[in-house]
């Protein structure tokens, strides 16, 4: 009866592995203490722009891009992935600023919600910019901290 788990053998490595490890496999899944609150945020603000621009009637592709980027971050657990929502992000606030009429939206709160979903959308995009940098800074390096094997 050797295969049964005695009680005192509470100092195995086994057991003291944490099950999250081996089975995490998507990027908020692996990610710990601020690097998933940043990742989270990062996905979070991205939900937000695409209500943003949802709410305006706008009938363009955003309503679905920034969701399918928030769950690239969310799913992917490459260090560096965050960034592409911060590269979408930028273009699309650059897109936006280039279009007359979507400025005029921002400026005139005569029309109450373009107003105020203009701004929500240009400010969830500046949040998603910011959470995805500062997630991929405090992501671990884990090529660093490996042993190397010679």
């Amino acid at each position: 009866m050797a295969a049964r788990m005695r009680h005192h053998d509470h100092g195995s490595a086994s057991l003291r592995a944490s099950p999250r490890r081996g089975t995490a496999r998507t990027a908020i899944g692996r990610a710990q203490g601020r690097h998933r609150t940043f990742l989270i945020a990062t996905c979070a603000a991205l939900v937000v722009a695409a209500l943003g621009d949802e709410a305006t009637g706008y009938d363009g592709p955003g309503p679905f891009i920034y969701p399918a980027f928030a769950v690239a971050v969310a799913l992917v657990p490459w260090r560096f992935t965050p960034l592409f929502a911060a590269a979408m992000s930028v273009v699309f606030i650059f897109g936006g600023l280039a279009s007359a009429t979507f400025v005029h939206g921002l400026t005139s709160p005569g029309q109450v919600l373009d107003f105020t979903a203009g701004w929500v959308q240009m400010l969830s995009f500046v949040a998603a910019a910011v959470f995805a940098v500062a997630s991929v800074v405090r992501a671990r390096r884990t090529t660093s901290t490996r042993p190397t094997h010679s």
